[in-house]
């Protein structure tokens, strides 16, 4: 089986994600094509036993329709059966172009590949409480694959091939940009972190965020949250922790007055180890909880600031 794995690159680097669905992939098949997205500076990504491709322009403003149409001539010319994409803006634009192009349908949020042959993927269901198998019959399978799903190898960097690169249609980058909004990124980042410090409704107001913060500027943590408080305003959509946010897998998360919705729990409950802080101890967000602290977040967390 030909295998693509269509890779997204992080500040240069290939983001965990790609790293992740790699790992998968390698462990299915020995034909593993990567496929990174970048300009002609982006340094090129070589993993090892993998076959890896790149597609370069000159702007950092990409069309999924060019993308998607660089990639479907690469399936057809090296006959991909599976094309594995993370959970991702672009990973889900990219997949709804190429199930059109191939007339195949997309299975999403998968969280497993259990077989091969048959070709069956498991996802998750009502807000991740149950289960669901899927067999996929199509010819092309397209999978879109929920973050931190599967565990991933090391990368190094090599310099480019140019007999790897891919051609993008010029005609498909005829598209007016009227404005660019690039959000401002400091300090460790929910997708890379292995200490994450979260707040939720508890902390009462905006302001009450210092504290949350000043922790994990101590603890060289990121700083995520509940859709509570980023519908309120609190905090960007950039931080938000859940089902329709990030799922995160560090390896201690903190949650900060949060009480644990099952749409939060999807997107954190895989962290190695959950410390919990909340005024009401029958919050749901004990009973996934290793280390629980029944009290005042405003009470508490001032507190281990100034024993940290």
């Amino acid at each position: 089986m030909n295998v693509l794995i269509i890779g997204e690159l992080n500040e240069n680097l290939l983001s965990s994600s790609s790293i992740e669905l790699t790992t998968k992939a390698k462990e299915i098949t020995e034909n593993v094509f990567l496929c990174t997205i970048g300009t002609h500076e982006t340094p090129d990504v070589v993993i090892e036993g993998v076959k890896c491709r790149y597609l370069k322009t000159d702007t950092n403003i990409l069309s999924t329709h060019a993308i998607a149409d660089a990639v479907r001539i690469f399936i057809e010319q090296n006959s991909i059966e599976t094309v594995i994409l993370p959970s991702t803006y672009m990973g889900r634009d990219l997949a709804a172009f190429l199930s059109v192009d191939f007339d195949c349908p997309v299975v999403a949020n998968v969280i497993d590949i259990k077989s091969v042959d048959p070709f069956i993927v498991t996802t998750a269901i009502n807000g991740g409480k149950e289960l669901f198998n899927t067999e996929i019959k199509s010819n092309i399978k397209i999978v879109v694959v929920r973050p931190k799903s599967f565990e991933y190898l090391d990368t190094k960097l090599n310099s480019i091939d140019q007999n790897n690169l891919l051609k993008l249609n010029d005609s498909a980058l005829n598209i007016d940009i009227e404005n660019i909004n690039i959000e401002e990124k400091s300090g460790p980042q929910l997708e890379d972190s292995s200490i994450i410090v979260s707040a939720g409704r508890g902390l009462g107001e905006a302001e009450n965020l210092s504290i949350v913060y000043e922790l994990a500027e101590k603890l060289d943590a990121a700083v995520g949250a509940t859709r509570a408080i980023v519908d309120a305003g609190w905090v960007p959509y950039s931080q938000q922790v859940g089902q329709t946010g990030k799922t995160v897998k560090p390896d201690i998360y903190i949650a900060c007055g949060i009480s644990g919705a099952t749409q939060h729990q999807v997107g954190m409950k895989d962290s190695k180890y959950i410390i919990a802080i909340n005024i009401d101890e029958d919050a749901p967000i004990f009973q996934i909880a290793d280390f629980g602290i029944v009290g005042d977040v405003h009470q508490v967390i001032p507190k281990l600031n100034s024993l940290i």
